[in-house]
């Protein structure tokens, strides 16, 4: 099963019996048309502002398939997703954690102690090996809020991207992790790569039956989706942050990828297909899951997650996030 991406702004997707059709715009002005089974899509990504027709949108979710936007910088927008899990007693329990502050607070220092874990491990693996990380992972533990637990969560992620510069090379600029637009090429990348992770963890959390507005961690906001949030944070570095490094050095993606308006960074149309395969590398890459302890690829791993800690909600079987050497 493949992901769909359609990242042509003009390009317009529609349906054809059983199959997608992808219409292309050309240079000269025609139109390049192609087929895809249906059948072997698993999800649609629709970046920028490609136009779908109602066919295509009402057969997707009909073989319960989601359909996710980003914008041209690569950020999350929304989902259009199949009818939600009929797990009434999951929903449940995942509300009543949210108000138990004990195993709340239990959860969230895993979630955290994990997430930078593998903070740790990417500086390790980049020959960064003086910092504070491990000491930040052993402070959590003795955290007594979920405020105070962010708190070393924020200053291990500043201590963490402040080694980027190092990282990156000296043909990128970093200064510090910014967004909303972002203003370099890596932070760019780092955006693109957060809303591609985004994309897999809304269908998992979906997929799980869990409620994706109701998180432990992230504050419950309006349209805020915290759960979506929560379970992203164990992925940011094995998946996201570990892709840019890796198109970075292999020098996949140069500076001359990007085009600059008003400040903001976005790659161009060629390169975008650059990162979306190696995006799709990585998250078909195996590796051997510490709690089942049979390999799986990445994209199955957040499926897995998700189900482990739906599982937990419901059985109080204790919640491992996945953090790997």
């Amino acid at each position: 099963m493949t992901v769909l991406y359609v990242t042509q702004p003009e390009a317009v997707l529609s349906k054809n019996y059983e199959a997608f059709h992808v219409a292309l715009k050309q240079e000269d002005g025609s139109w390049k048309k192609q087929s895809i089974a249906a059948q072997t899509v698993e999800q649609v990504v629709l970046m920028g502002n490609p136009q779908v027709t109602g066919d295509a949108l009402v057969y997707a979710l009909e073989l319960g398939m989601p359909v996710h936007y980003l914008s041209n910088y690569g950020k999350y927008l929304g989902s259009a997703l199949p009818g939600y899990s009929r797990n009434g007693q999951l929903r449940l329990a995942q509300y009543q954690l949210y108000n138990d502050p004990e195993p709340r607070l239990e959860l969230v220092k895993a979630i955290v102690a994990a997430k930078i874990h593998n903070q740790y491990n990417v500086l390790y693996r980049h020959n960064e090996r003086d910092n504070p990380l491990k000491e930040r992972k052993n402070q959590v533990k003795n955290q007594k809020t979920i405020d105070q637990v962010r708190g070393i969560e924020g200053l291990a992620a500043r201590e963490y991207f402040a080694c980027w510069s190092r990282m990156v090379g000296t043909q990128w600029v970093f200064n510090r992790r910014n967004r909303r637009p972002p203003t370099d090429p890596v932070n760019s990348l780092l955006s693109f790569a957060y809303g591609l992770l985004r994309v897999q963890v809304t269908a998992a959390v979906h997929v799980a039956g869990l409620d994706p507005y109701i998180g432990y961690l992230h504050e419950v906001h309006h349209g805020q989706p915290s759960m979506v949030l929560d379970l992203m944070e164990e992925f940011r570095a094995l998946i996201a942050d570990n892709i840019v490094l890796s198109v970075l050095r292999n020098r996949e993606i140069q500076p001359q990828d990007f085009t600059e308006s008003l400040g903001a960074y976005q790659l161009k149309d060629k390169s975008i297909k650059t990162f979306l395969q190696a995006f799709e590398r990585k998250m078909n890459d195996e590796f051997k899951h510490p709690v089942f302890e049979y390999r799986c690829t990445y994209r199955r791993a957040v499926e897995l997650q998700a189900r482990l800690l739906a599982r937990h909600l419901q059985e109080k079987i204790p919640y491992k996030p996945l953090a790997l050497r």
